[in-house]
């Protein structure tokens, strides 16, 4: 039977302000034993940006802290909480939600867990805190309060009840799952896949120029011909300069898919604007606004229109085309899908948390030699394909295994 956990056994703690208050803070956690347990609470559907509104700390021997990193511009710099809290192992579920925000603030962990991908690598139905702490911890935690608009001030008491769970039982958490991954002798695969994950929110690893960062823009793939390419690029940045004045999500100023449709359809005039689903007509000025950023835009000298990334390779059609264009890679593409996703289950995992269906889809292609690519003839070669892919080793281990016998092993069959 499961107990319900409304508030942390210890009280929930007032949220830290000053500098000074959040430096005794982190002397504490620093001076704790063990992991430390972490979560953030944003506001992106409602601010710009993806910060951290509210960030979660709890460590044995030190207990709960909650620090604000926004009332006060600054105050984690000033704090020096970095420094106590930069040379601990995190243990954070999801991780790649909340490492974004904290490596802005210049928080990074000197190790982690990932509770979420621990589940996953143990073949858990869902995956989200409170169906794990219920199922292996018999604990039935407070929630509903995850898409609130955390830039609230002050926050309402029922909410940081809410935020303080999430870290209450997170490393008690852990120690089950990470027992349960060590009788599967699993615990290395949860060690490479949780630093891959660290690795990859480290300082620095997401420098993107700001004037590249519109190509990420959701519908950008539609855009094909230099004016289209430069409205998106344009609206975009304008969006942008717009939702940062006003603290705004972008996508409150207009939506993903309306400024990719307006890029797409380049309207002549505001009828034409107004009358592509989802513009906001009704908002006053909106069309004339949106319809000079898009002239604009084409008056840009020509020469400043961004291109299209050109293929470093032969272009690869669809792989749901490939059984009429491609047939030598729709044949190892089948091998390979059956057997990748037989290999899952036997392990009791999802297929994409063995290997991404993607990648499965580029080692076809490159093994069936459709590219044109020198083709992996050995082992060793195949391994180095899949490590390039960014599989982690225990991936590669199983997936080289199914290659060689897939796609290398029918090749050395002698005829007759």
């Amino acid at each position: 039977m499961c107990s319900a956990l409304l508030s942390p056994r210890g009280g929930t703690p007032d949220v830290l302000v000053t500098s000074d208050d959040i430096a005794d803070a982190g002397r504490l956690l620093a001076a704790g034993t063990g992991p430390l347990a972490v979560d953030t609470e944003r506001a992106s559907a409602y601010r710009y940006g993806d910060r951290a509104f509210l960030i979660q700390l709890r460590r044995d021997g030190a207990g709960t802290f909650l620090v604000d990193p926004e009332t006060v511009p600054g105050v984690i710099d000033d704090s020096g909480l970095a420094d106590h809290l930069n040379p601990l192992e995190w243990v954070i579920h999801a991780a790649v939600s909340d490492l974004p925000c904290l490596a802005d603030l210049g928080l990074h962990p000197h190790g982690l867990v990932d509770t979420e991908i621990a589940g996953r690598l143990l073949g858990l139905p869902k995956v989200n805190l409170a169906a794990m702490t219920e199922g292996l911890l018999g604990v039935t935690l407070a929630k509903g309060h995850g898409r609130e608009d955390w830039s609230t001030r002050p926050l309402p008491a029922e909410w940081l009840d809410y935020a303080a769970l999430d870290v209450e039982l997170l490393v008690e958490l852990s120690d089950a799952l990470t027992a349960a991954l060590a009788e599967l002798d699993r615990l290395e695969w949860l060690r490479q896949e949780s630093e891959a994950v660290r690795l990859a929110h480290a300082p620095g690893s997401h420098d993107v120029p700001d004037e590249e960062k519109w190509r990420s823009m959701k519908g950008v793939g539609k855009l094909r011909r230099p004016e289209q390419l430069v409205v998106g690029r344009e609206l975009w940045l304008a969006r942008d300069r717009m939702a940062r004045e006003r603290d705004v999500s972008p996508v409150s100023v207009l939506p993903h898919d309306v400024l990719a449709s307006i890029a797409e359809k380049l309207p002549r005039d505001d009828r034409a604007l107004t009358a592509i689903k989802g513009f906001p007509r009704r908002r006053r000025g909106a069309a004339q606004l949106w319809m000079r950023e898009v002239r604009a835009a084409l008056a840009l000298p020509r020469d400043t229109w961004p291109e299209r990334p050109r293929p470093t390779g032969p272009a690869r059609p669809h792989h749901r085309t490939w059984e009429q264009r491609a047939p030598e890679a729709a044949a190892v593409l089948e091998r390979l899908r059956g057997g990748h996703e037989l290999l899952a289950e036997d392990l009791g995992i999802a297929p994409e948390t063995l290997f991404r269906p993607s990648d499965v889809r580029d080692v076809a292609w490159t093994m069936s030699g459709a590219g044109g690519d020198d083709v992996p003839r050995t082992d060793d070669e195949v391994r180095a394909l899949l490590a390039g892919l960014g599989a982690r080793p225990w991936q590669v281990d199983f997936m080289a295994g199914l290659v060689g016998e897939a796609v290398l092993l029918p090749r050395r069959q002698p005829l007759g």
